[in-house]
């Protein structure tokens, strides 16, 4: 019994989140895809929900830069591997929030085509999880006393 009131006090107080559409203005889908992935699973990972009515607090994720700095040469002076930062913001009623990863990767053969970069992506997303879940904790805690 109470493990059923413990469930209905939580469920009380999460909030619904409505997100937006990526704003990347570079050519990579993967991008967007793997942050909107990520936002989803630190919203519900914090304790709030998804959904899109009139009481959601909307959040737009927009792709700031995404850069690669060569960090390792091969003997016939090709680059082998790089470092890539990835710096996009949440924006919402409260304003702004940015998160900037950076991680290594190196792309090994031509034959891998682009899976190391996209390895790269879903670390440095990995890296910032945790960033992420306490940021829909700590920054909407008033929104449940009527603070929006």
């Amino acid at each position: 019994m109470k493990a059923l009131l413990f469930l209905l006090i939580d469920i009380s107080f999460s909030l619904d989140f409505c997100i937006k559409p990526v704003e990347n203005p570079y050519n990579e889908p993967y991008v967007s895809y793997a942050l909107l992935r990520n936002l989803e699973r630190s919203i519900l990972e914090s304790g709030h929900s998804l959904g899109c009515n009139g009481s959601s607090i909307s959040i737009t994720p927009v792709i700031k830069e995404i850069k690669e700095v060569p960090i390792a040469y091969t003997p016939f002076q090709r680059v082998s591997a790089y470092n890539m930062t990835l710096t996009f913001i949440l924006k919402d009623y409260k304003g702004e929030v940015r998160f900037s990863p950076t991680v290594p990767y190196y792309q090994s053969t031509g034959g891998l085509g682009n899976l190391p970069r996209r390895e790269a992506i879903d670390n440095a997303m990995s890296i910032i999880y945790v960033e992420l879940v306490e940021n829909f904790k700590r920054r909407y805690q008033d929104a449940h006393k009527g603070g929006e």
